[in-house]
């Protein structure tokens, strides 16, 4: 393992792998706060509910460019001058969205947010493999996303909590106060994880040959396929995100604070879930635990798609199902990570980017076709959810099944 800690060895661990959870929670952030806003946004500009998803689409997708360009870039020059540089911006961007004159111009601020954004993301894993090697990874990842998936049950209710009091501007004012926050936890408490060997090379050619590096993994075919894969699964849950707020408040009468309760209680089925891949490492192979529960999610998957056609007058069963789904796609998400990392020929900064680009954007490609049927009609969800999981289950289990693929052994430390 290398060694970015130079004091108090537990402590700091502790801290660092803190600030990497939150520096995760990007995602959630983005999302999960804004989300009880939307209808109120959509009222706000006079809009349909296809352009206000737009605003996630394009927070998605900036997100996967931020990771595409920033992950390799910190390969050439480190990880600590990038995230500095992300995170101040992402502070900045936050503030013009509460200042945006309409729909077109929050898209813009929003693309430029995840932009920002997606380099703490992309950083943050980078900086996980730079220090974690196999099962510790595993376990590693499945703490960043418990302590990270707070920001998912709380995000809900802060979101609500300050639309019922403030407009909604001011849950961009809180997204740049939680941009300055990190901007000081990573300036004071991140070390540098990765220093770029000296080549006697220009900065300039370093950089460019970085920004090149990621070119070189699409043509590791069994890698792009398994994050193609990832891709598919992440579109199902991103469909859910974008169609939510309309499903439960429109469809169902859930008021925003009932609708933020519930987001936060299936959020928290993301810590549960989290802690429960890092037991599970424990026992099985990453490989075995993608596939047991990417078969194990075609079951909510299905119950979804019956009730999207059908629409029970009891919301139970609708939420019965997204629970279930959720819990078993963060086992998936956790486990796959290291499965599909353990491809990688070129960096991890380069490799994390390529991840990062392919799952965020075919997921953001789901959330404008969420809303084609009008903001009742659960319909584009289901069909989404159940597609997305059926695809990703026969890739994974043809690639896996093809090439006997064996991530690290267990018994591999950081040392």
């Amino acid at each position: 393992m290398n060694q970015p800690f130079k004091s108090d060895y537990f402590w700091s661990r502790i801290t660092y792998i803190t600030v990497l959870a939150l520096l995760t929670a990007f995602g959630p952030v983005c999302t999960d706060v804004y989300l009880p806003c939307v209808p109120e946004i959509t009222v706000f500009f006079r809009s349909d509910p296809s352009a206000v998803q737009l605003t996630l689409t394009s927070c998605f997708l900036g997100i996967a460019c931020g990771q595409f360009f920033i992950g390799p870039l910190s390969d050439a020059v480190g990880r600590r001058g990038p995230i500095l540089i992300s995170l101040s911006l992402f502070a900045v961007s936050s503030v013009l969205c509460a200042f945006a004159t309409g729909i077109p111009m929050m898209v813009a601020c929003r693309f430029i947010q995840g932009v920002a954004g997606g380099g703490g993301l992309v950083l943050a894993r980078a900086m996980a493999v730079d220090v974690f090697r196999g099962s510790e990874l595993t376990r590693t990842m499945s703490v960043l996303m418990g302590i990270h998936s707070i920001a998912p049950v709380l995000g809900p209710l802060v979101g609500s909590l300050i639309i019922h009091y403030c407009p909604w501007e001011y849950i961009f004012f809180a997204m740049g106060a939680w941009g300055i926050l990190l901007t000081a936890l990573s300036f004071f408490k991140t070390p540098e994880t990765f220093v770029p060997e000296k080549t006697g090379e220009s900065t300039v050619h370093k950089i460019a040959g970085s920004m090149l590096a990621p070119l070189g993994e699409f043509r590791n075919r069994d890698f792009i396929i398994l994050v193609f894969a990832s891709g598919l699964m992440t579109a199902g849950f991103f469909g859910f995100l974008s169609s939510s707020p309309y499903l439960l408040q429109n469809t169902y009468g859930f008021t925003p604070g009932e609708y933020a309760l519930f987001f936060s209680l299936n959020s928290s089925l993301l810590v549960l879930a989290s802690f429960v891949t890092g037991f599970l490492t424990r026992k099985f192979s990453e490989r075995a635990i993608v596939k047991a529960s990417l078969m194990a999610i075609l079951l909510p998957a299905l119950e979804i798609f019956i009730v999207a056609l059908t629409v029970p007058a009891n919301p139970a069963w609708f939420l019965t199902g997204i629970m279930c789904y959720t819990f078993l796609s963060v086992l998936f998400n956790t486990a796959s990570f290291t499965v599909i990392m353990s491809l990688r020929k070129g960096k991890p900064g380069a490799a994390s980017g390529i991840f990062g680009v392919l799952v965020y954007t075919t997921g953001s490609l789901a959330m404008p076709l969420m809303g084609i049927m009008g903001d009742t009609s659960m319909i584009p969800f289901g069909i989404d959810i159940l597609v997305t999981a059926l695809c990703a289950f026969l890739i994974f289990m043809r690639v896996l099944g093809r090439t006997g693929l064996k991530t690290p052994e267990k018994s591999e430390s950081a040392a």
